[in-house]
């Protein structure tokens, strides 16, 4: 079917083309806008996957972390692409708290949607919540539980002073000030000597406007010639596109469209692979894109089984985003107790100087 949409479709194709790239462009037009990322497997497909491994995954964790997913919310007083311009740093990363109008949203969840963790970014405040208890469940590991709950018992003997950590492993809001935040690490960073001793990283990699711009051009290029795009119809009144594609060909274009940009991030330049990897198979893969009838992009599904080699007909491990661009506007949670500045500064020198003992090093350090 994709080899007659390529060759006697050729009018059509460009028409879904264009549709699939309008969908991607109505997102950055609207001033709010909601990404899901959810694992769409249930726990009976998890468990049958991982049948016949030395370390099978049980029922009870496969429940745990079927539904794992996430959600980032953002929203601006302006169409968000212009919104993301004006905050992004001349090394090319994203700062929000040079815009307060600027709200962004990032919750994590498992499976049930039971959270575990929470960050929000509303009014130039960062506020963080997590859910020990619902992160413990994920991990089968006793040792780091038991760490965990060892830390949780210590934070209640701790001092007044430590009430908000205690709040923070509890599970309620806290608030964070950025600009503290700035002046805590400008006071450990130091010199570059000193920064460089300490473990701080001396300098932020940035990439070139031109390394970024080939990129997208390089992405792009991939999009337009290595994969074909068909359109199915509506379903629930939105119209489903099938995305195919050669998986040899596109680890090949990826690993050539982001070999410059490795390049240019110490540390990663020597561990990136210089081609693609050979033992890529040459079949095709595809993927559901989903448009709503304003236009915009609404889903994008890919079973994510379909690159395992081994896999077997009737096995399936299904990822998908969902996309909202009349999400809410993140709010500042009531309640959120401020985490002061010198607690901040006492916990980055006990993290900094390795003792092995955080909360010792902290509590040494504020009652002194």
């Amino acid at each position: 079917m994709v080899g007659g949409v390529a060759a006697c479709g050729a009018v059509k194709q460009l028409t879904t083309a264009e549709k699939v790239s309008t969908a991607f462009d109505k997102l950055g037009d609207s001033d709010s806008l909601s990404v899901s990322f959810s694992l769409d497997a249930t726990a009976a497909q998890l468990v049958s996957l991982d049948q016949g491994t030395s370390d099978a995954m049980k029922m009870v964790d496969a429940k745990n972390v079927a539904g794992l997913g996430a959600t980032l919310t953002l929203s601006a007083d302006k169409p968000l692409s212009q919104a993301l311009k004006s905050v992004r740093t001349t090394g090319g990363e994203i700062d929000p708290t040079t815009d307060p109008s600027l709200g962004v949203d990032l919750e994590v969840h498992a499976g049930g949607q039971k959270s575990l963790f929470e960050v929000r970014m509303v009014g130039g405040l960062e506020y963080l919540r997590v859910d020990l208890d619902n992160l413990m469940a994920l991990s089968d590991d006793a040792s780091t539980n038991q760490d965990i709950a060892g830390m949780q018992a210590g934070l209640g003997q701790m001092p007044p002073q430590y009430a908000p950590l205690k709040d923070l492993f509890e599970g309620k809001w806290v608030s964070l000030d950025p600009k503290q935040l700035a002046q805590v690490a400008k006071g450990l960073g130091g010199d570059s000597a000193a920064a460089g001793a300490s473990g701080l990283p001396t300098s932020i990699p940035s990439i070139s406007t031109g390394t970024r711009n080939n990129l997208v051009s390089a992405l792009t290029g991939l999009f337009e010639q290595d994969l074909t795009l068909s359109d199915q119809g509506t379903v629930d009144g939105q119209d489903h596109i099938v995305v195919q594609g050669s998986e040899a060909k596109l680890a090949a274009g990826v690993q050539q469209a982001f070999e410059p940009v490795a390049k240019a991030i110490p540390g990663l330049a020597s561990a990136y692979p210089t081609a693609a990897p050979t033992g890529v198979p040459d079949k095709n893969v595809s993927a559901d894109l989903y448009v709503g009838k304003d236009g915009s992009l609404s889903k994008v599904s890919f079973d994510f089984w379909q690159l395992n080699p081994h896999g077997k007909a009737g096995e399936h491990l299904p990822l998908s985003l969902g996309f909202n661009d009349q999400a809410a506007a993140p709010t500042a949670p009531t309640g959120a107790v401020p985490i002061p500045a010198a607690l901040i500064q006492s916990l980055a020198q006990s993290m900094a100087a390795n003792t092995g003992d955080t909360t010792s090093g902290v509590g040494s350090s504020l009652t002194s």
